[in-house]
C-alpha cells in the first residue's frame, strides 16, 4: 500500500521548530513518508508564526506555495497564526485545514479524517493543558530542544503572544527529567530548554516548581550533557537561577535576555517591567559571576513614538553590555494590541535605517567578543565538516561557531583553545 506523503516547514521561534519535530515524529510513526516541503507531497504542513505583520505574510506565501506544488494536496495552516486569526485564514481558499495550538498533538488524527472525508475545517480551542509531543530530535546536530513551558501573561503592549499561546503551562518536573534522560540515552550531547516565557515555568501554580529547580535536577541527572537555557527574561533572573547556573558545570554560561529597547521611555510604552540601568545592572552581575559569559538579545526597532534620542540610548546599552549577537526586528504592528493603536508610527524608511545601523553595531560587537576570547579554553560540540579543509565546526558553551581539527567527529565533545577568528567564528587547536 502506498505510503502518505507528508511535508512540513517551521516559521517562527526554537519552540515552534521543537514541535514540528515533535509533530513530524507523530506522523513518521503514523506510517506517513516525510518529505521535503519543496517535493510533492499528499499532505502539507505549515507550522505557522505571526509575531510579526511579515510571518503572518510569510506564512500566507507558503500556504499559496504549497496549493500551486501540488492542487490536490491538503494543505494544513497549524500553530500561531490559526489560534490568533482563524477567521482571517478561513479567507486563504489555499487551505484546507486550520489547527491551532491547541490540536497539534491531535493533527496526526485530523489530517486522516480529512484524507478521507475531505472538506474544509477550522479546529481551534481554548489552551488550557501543556501539549504533549514527541520531544525534538535534531540528530544532524547532535542537539535536542526540550519544550518544558508554554503560554504568556505578560502581555507586552506590542506582542500578540498570549492570544496565540495562551495561559502559563508548564511541563511536570518528573516529565522533564524522564524527557531529558531518554535524549541523553539516544546519544545528544546537547539539551535545550525552550518555552514560551521560559522563567515562568511553574509560576501557574502557586508554590510550584521553577525553573532553577529544573536546571538543578535536570542538570545532575543527565550530566555531563550539556543544558543550554533559550531565554531568560531580565525580570526573572533571579539569585536562585544564578546560583543554579553556576553550581552545574555542564550548564551553558550562554546568556539570551531580551532587551527590546535601551530606552526606558519605550521600554514604558512597551509595557515591559524593568528599567535600562537594571538590565545592565543584571549584565554586570553575570559578568562579575562568570568567565566571558555571552550575551545574546531581542531588540524592536522603530517602536511607535520611538525618536533618534532613543534609538541612541538603545545603541548605547548595547555597546555597554557588550552583546555577541543581535536579533533585530522592525515593529509590526499587530491587530488587537495596543502599541497598534498609538499615535507616532514610525516611517519604515526611518525604522529600516535604524536595523541596518544595529546590525551593523552587533558584527562590530561579536567580532570584540571573538577577540576576547583568544587564548580561552573551550568545550566544543562537534556538529559537521568545516568549510575549511581538514576541520569540523561546531558551538562551543558560549554559542559561538568554532573550526577546529580533531580526531573525532559529529557528536563529540573536545577541550580547545580558542587561536582566533574568522569573520564571526572562531578558530581553535584542540587540546590534549
Amino acid at each position: 500500500m502506498k505510503r502518505i506523503k507528508a511535508a512540513f516547514t517551521t516559521l517562527g521561534c526554537k519552540v515552534n521548530q521543537d514541535e514540528t519535530a515533535g509533530m513530524q515524529s507523530l506522523f513518521e510513526a503514523a506510517g506517513f513518508e516525510i518529505v521535503d516541503f519543496d517535493e510533492l507531497a499528499d499532505v502539507y504542513i505549515v507550522n505557522t508564526c505571526t509575531v510579526t505583520h511579515l510571518a503572518s505574510r510569510k506564512s500566507r506565501q507558503m500556504l499559496r506555495q504549497a496549493k500551486r506544488r501540488n492542487r490536490e494536496a491538503l494543505v494544513v495552516a497549524a500553530g500561531c497564526y490559526p489560534q490568533a486569526a482563524p477567521e482571517e485564514l478561513a479567507r486563504l481558499k489555499e487551505v484546507d485545514l486550520i489547527v491551532g495550538n491547541s490540536h497539534k498533538p491531535d493533527l496526526v488524527d485530523l489530517v486522516q479524517d480529512n484524507v478521507a472525508n475531505k472538506g474544509r475545517r477550522i479546529v481551534v480551542d481554548a489552551l488550557t493543558e501543556f501539549p504533549q509531543l514527541p520531544v525534538s530530535r535534531l540528530s544532524e546536530r547532535n542537539r535536542a530542544t526540550l519544550k518544558i513551558q508554554d503560554g504568556c501573561q505578560r502581555y507586552c503592549t506590542y506582542c500578540i503572544i498570549p492570544k496565540a499561546r495562551g495561559p502559563l503551562r508548564s511541563m511536570p518536573l518528573a516529565d522533564v527529567l524522564a524527557k531529558g534522560r531518554e535524549l541523553a540515552a539516544a546519544g545528544f550531547r546537547e539539551i535545550v530548554l525552550t518555552g514560551i516565557n521560559l522563567t515562568s515555568y511553574g509560576k501557574e501554580k502557586e508554590g510550584g516548581e521553577n525553573l532553577s529547580r529544573v536546571v538543578n535536577s535536570l542538570a545532575q541527572a543527565v550530566s555531563p550533557v550539556r543544558i543550554r537555557i533559550s531565554s531568560v527574561e531580565p525580570t526573572d533572573f533571579d539569585a536562585e537561577l544564578i546560583e543554579a547556573v553556576a553550581a552545574n558545570a555542564n550548564v551553558c554560561k550562554d546568556f539570551h535576555i531580551p532587551l527590546q529597547s535601551g530606552s526606558d521611555g519605550v521600554l514604558k510604552r512597551m509595557g515591559r517591567k524593568y528599567s535600562a540601568a537594571e538590565f545592565l545592572a543584571l549584565a554586570d552581575s553575570l559578568k562579575q559571576r562568570f568567565d566571558r559569559p555571552s550575551f545574546s538579545t531581542d531588540i524592536i526597532v522603530g517602536f511607535p513614538g520611538e525618536t533618534d534620542a532613543e534609538f541612541q540610548e538603545t545603541l548605547e546599552l548595547v555597546r555597554k553590555v557588550g552583546f555577541c549577537r543581535l536579533h533585530v526586528f522592525r515593529y509590526s504592528p499587530r491587530a488587537g494590541t495596543p502599541a497598534a493603536s498609538y499615535k507616532d508610527q514610525v516611517a519604515p524608511e526611518i525604522a529600516g535605517r535604524r536595523s541596518q545601523q544595529l546590525i551593523k553595531l552587533g558584527h562590530v560587537l561579536a567580532k570584540e567578543f571573538a577577540r576576547e576570547l583568544i587564548g580561552c579554553n573551550e568545550e566544543m560540540l562537534i556538529e559537521e565538516a568545516s568549510t575549511r579543509p581538514g576541520e569540523w565546526v561546531g558551538y562551543g558553551k558560549r554559542y559561538m561557531r568554532i573550526h577546529s581539527s580533531a580526531d573525532s567527529g559529529p557528536g563529540s565533545l573536545i577541550r580547545v583553545e580558542i587561536t582566533g577568528h574568522w569573520g564571526l567564528d572562531l578558530l581553535a587547536r584542540p587540546l590534549v
